[in-house]
């Protein structure tokens, strides 16, 4: 029986109706039958025989008064007889009649035509017989109607509502995370595993807007911690020049080199500015991939950041991490990135590591093949430097952020973290390339930390 509803839960809608329809009207037919049939034979065996009839004569006795007598008759039987008007003998002859046969008069009563011969309630119970086989059919009719509609919506409709009632009490009440199941291969089965479809986009949108909430938040922490401290220099020394001019303790080589601070100040709040507008656009922007070749633009980066690193006094060791155990010839020609997103990146980093460096930085450039996890490629580059690595604070944020998609807050209450903006942009032009970022330290002691970016190609 489970089995039948299954096969009938999968049919389709104009298929099921029909089917109920058919099986319907059959039944009303079959049942219609049978009523009308054993009603036609209960009241046949009320009704009297239709081939007899009742003989009425009307006769004058001896004595010259009439009588009426009465006998039911058979219609092609035996002879009619009417022996209690004849004088029997001893030895059971007919001697002579009662009376002049020519005063007979004989009448004949068809009884199926005669309903009043029959009793009260064998007439109540012939009539009813009557009109049960008009009203039952239709009664069926109506009968059938009726459970055809409620089993159709029972078996068909019921439950696929229910589930999608639920599933919009949820989406109301704001609960994304739920699962809408119903299994069905009908129009309604459809309907609700596009409804599940539609639940889930609308759960990654909220996410995403979720994510871009927290990103928004951590943004103006990142701003207002950077912003803090040439903003307090300006402060300071502005406090300073005018203490010392209303004192007029201030050489002119002092007050040059409170200018030159001030100025230095200055450049940082605008660079701060800049970045912050930048950020502004990083949702906006479109990325512009062109084909590049891959060794070309590595090796055109390191020789940057190796000039970069010597005006810090940093020794800067590249890595190329193609060519070994792979061989060069797995290595692409050319791959397709946005050249200044993707420099971007590397740079922010770069200085962040240049920052935190005691002497030496490290960088490693690299191209992974497509795998069936991420479906695509990456060009990666790791950057190591042999400062006091990233806090476990930070590390521990971005372990317990993998699940949301979130990113470590650079900064936490009272305690100054490594990267500030220029890791927050890092991360977000990551994703923006369809990449990741990750920071760790080495697994050395004092080995210094560790940022590794793997760009979508």
């Amino acid at each position: 029986m489970e089995k039948i509803l299954k096969r009938y839960r999968d049919l389709s809608f104009r298929r099921a109706f029909l089917l109920a329809v058919l099986v319907t009207f059959a039944a009303v037919v079959l049942l219609s039958g049978a009523a009308i049939l054993a009603c036609g034979a209960f009241r046949s065996s009320l009704a009297p025989d239709p081939n007899g009839v009742m003989l009425k004569l009307e006769y004058l006795d001896g004595t010259g008064s009439p009588g009426i007598l009465e006998q039911k008759v058979t219609l092609g039987r035996e002879p009619v007889r009417f022996s209690y008007l004849t004088e029997i003998r001893e030895d059971g002859e007919p001697v002579s009649s009662l009376t002049d046969p020519a005063s007979f008069r004989v009448s004949a009563v068809k009884l199926e035509r005669a309903v009043d011969v029959m009793g009260p309630r064998r007439r109540l119970a012939y009539g009813a017989c009557g009109v049960l086989m008009v009203f039952l059919p239709g009664l069926f009719s109506v009968t059938g109607i009726l459970v055809c509609g409620f089993l159709f919506y029972r078996l068909k409709m019921k439950e696929p509502l229910a589930v999608l009632n639920r599933a919009v009490d949820e989406i109301i009440s704001e609960n994304l995370d739920f699962s809408l199941e119903y299994q069905s291969g009908d129009e309604m089965g459809r309907l609700c595993a596009s409804f599940e479809k539609m639940r889930q986009v609308l759960l990654e949108n909220h996410r995403a807007l979720w994510k871009m909430a927290e990103e928004r938040r951590l943004l103006q922490a990142s701003v207002a911690h950077d912003l803090r401290n040439p903003i307090a220099i300006l402060a300071g020394y502005a406090e300073y020049l005018q203490i010392g001019l209303e004192k007029r303790s201030l050489t002119r080589e002092r007050m040059m080199s409170v200018t030159k601070r001030l100025n230095e100040a200055a450049g940082r709040l605008s660079r701060y500015t800049e970045s912050v507008r930048y950020l502004n656009r990083i949702e906006d922007m479109e990325l512009q991939p062109v084909s590049v070749c891959v060794r070309e633009f590595a090796e055109n980066m390191a020789e940057d950041f190796t000039l970069l690193a010597a005006e810090r006094g940093i020794c800067l060791e590249t890595v190329w991490l193609w060519g070994e155990g792979s061989g060069e010839t797995a290595l692409p020609q050319t791959v397709r990135l946005d050249r200044d997103v993707v420099y971007r990146i590397t740079e922010n980093l770069m200085r962040n590591a240049l920052e935190a460096a005691r002497g030496k930085v490290r960088i490693s450039f690299g191209v992974e093949e497509e795998t069936p996890v991420w479906g695509r490629g990456f060009f990666t580059v790791e950057i190591r430097d042999d400062g006091p690595g990233f806090p476990e604070k930070l590390l521990q944020e971005q372990r317990n952020r993998e699940t949301t998609g979130g990113f470590p807050d650079p900064y936490g209450p009272g305690e100054k973290r490594r990267g500030g903006l220029g890791l927050v942009v890092a991360r977000l032009l990551c994703r923006r390339h369809g990449g990741r970022l990750e920071i760790s330290n080495g697994a050395e002691p004092e080995a210094g930390g560790v940022a590794k970016v793997w760009i979508g190609i």
